[in-house]
């Protein structure tokens, strides 16, 4: 069953994202979820929610797949081949991680605005 994380929610758990790098060559197919994606986590809101979250969007000329690399507060790193994944897929992946880090935090008396 999908996970339901409404606006609210997924602002809060943006917070735990420092950076997400997306790579692609615009000229390739592969590369729709990718895009997608670029354009979904690109928003105000997240920005508002998360002012040290860097998106950057490396533009490639060369035939590799597109790949999404979210990285975390707590040094970790999620890594996609995004031709293999939808959107909503990706962003479920990310989700669970940030509520498992949300509810470590507060498990250990940490604040994710503190870092």
């Amino acid at each position: 069953m999908p996970l339901k994380v409404n606006k609210e929610l997924s602002s809060q758990l943006m917070k735990y994202v420092r950076n997400i790098d997306v790579s692609f060559n615009p000229f390739d197919s592969r590369t729709r979820s990718a895009r997608e994606l670029l354009r979904q986590v690109n928003i105000q809101r997240y920005r508002r929610a998360n002012p040290k979250l860097k998106v950057n969007a490396h533009i490639l000329s060369t035939p590799n797949a597109p790949t999404v690399k979210f990285h975390f507060v707590d040094g970790s790193d999620k890594i996609f081949d995004s031709k293999e994944y939808l959107v909503n897929e990706m962003l479920e992946d990310v989700w669970r991680m940030a509520m498992k880090m949300d509810d470590d935090f507060e498990l250990e008396g940490k604040n994710v605005d503190d870092i």
